[in-house]
């Protein structure tokens, strides 16, 4: 406290309260602002720019637009069951995949081999699980589409980006020249994930879940022109530099296709338990992986017992 301000204190008592007040003014007509702000927010993405998605998508089915180029950005680690549900769901709008792949020691490598437009990068962790080596990757590998793409998807392999209309949300987004999109995150749950048959994609498979949004609205949509995208641990944060205009939709969802197996989610908790490399321990990082199968089952039970219907 300044020394000013001590002996006004002194001199005129009262001015403290009044002090008091004013600050807890202020910050009430910062709450009022703000919600405010995601009021407003919330009729402009969610329902007029819902509107005209809707109404684009009507009118594209007789005059197609042409759609803005997509790369994808992301990390496996031994993902063979969830392979052929991923690009049957990103290949109708992603022109390239970009796959880091972690030693994978299953299918994986051969399944993605199939697909022409997959690029198959290795890195090495040494065998373990390093939330460092990720977010070096995640902040980092998508430069390359600068000049090449008009968005890329920045994702896990067990998170889905949905929305109804694809198409006509991703072209007005380039028209418009949205560079950040933050979607409506939801977890995924199903006691069994069943085996790929070639025509039904994981969408109509499985359909409820929970929101998730404070903790799975991740930003794994926007513009390589961005300076920086800076993602947290697990990405569930980013603060983007450069030229950001945001597009917030509810519409816009982010499925996370985690816990959709009993026996693959211990089977993923073991190994990724055993695999936590000492950078993670350190900061406290995926320590979700640190639970015991017994909780991790109690956790999945009562996911099981809150789903509802979510797409």
């Amino acid at each position: 406290m300044s020394t000013v301000r001590k002996k006004l204190l002194r001199w005129v008592p009262v001015l403290g309260s009044v002090h008091r007040l004013l600050h807890s003014a202020k910050n009430a007509l910062n709450r009022r602002v703000t919600r405010i702000k995601e009021v407003i927010d919330h009729i402009r993405f969610n329902i007029v720019w819902e509107a005209r998605i809707q109404r684009l998508a009507r009118h594209s089915k007789q005059t197609p637009k042409k759609k803005p180029i997509i790369h994808l950005y992301a990390i496996c680690r031994n993902e063979e069951q969830i392979i052929p549900y991923f690009m049957s769901h990103y290949q109708p709008f992603v022109d390239e995949f970009n796959i880091y792949d972690n030693r994978s020691s299953d299918s994986s490598l051969e399944r993605l081999a199939r697909y022409d437009n997959v690029t198959i990068i290795p890195f090495d962790t040494g065998d373990t699980f390093d939330e460092a080596a990720h977010m070096q990757i995640k902040n980092n590998a998508w430069k390359k589409s600068r000049g090449k793409a008009d968005f890329v998807i920045v994702c896990d392999m067990d998170e889905f980006l949905y929305h109804p209309e694809m198409a006509s949300f991703l072209y007005l987004l380039k028209q418009h020249s949205f560079t950040v999109v933050r979607p409506h995150g939801y977890d995924m749950v199903s006691e069994q994930l069943p085996e790929f048959d070639g025509v039904h994609p994981i969408t109509q498979l499985i359909k409820t879940g929970f929101d998730s949004w404070r903790n799975y609205s991740k930003t794994v949509l926007f513009s390589p022109t961005l300076e920086e995208i800076n993602f947290s641990p697990g990405s569930h944060r980013a603060s983007p530099q450069g030229r950001v205009k945001l597009f917030r939709s509810d519409h816009l969802k982010l499925l996370h296709y985690k816990y959709v197996d009993r026996n693959k989610i211990i089977q993923k908790t073991q190994t990724c338990r055993a695999r936590l490399s000492e950078t993670n321990k350190k900061h406290g990082w995926s320590r979700h992986y640190e639970k015991s199968d017994a909780q991790v089952m109690r956790e999945f039970d009562s996911m099981l017992s809150i789903r509802r219907t979510i797409i």
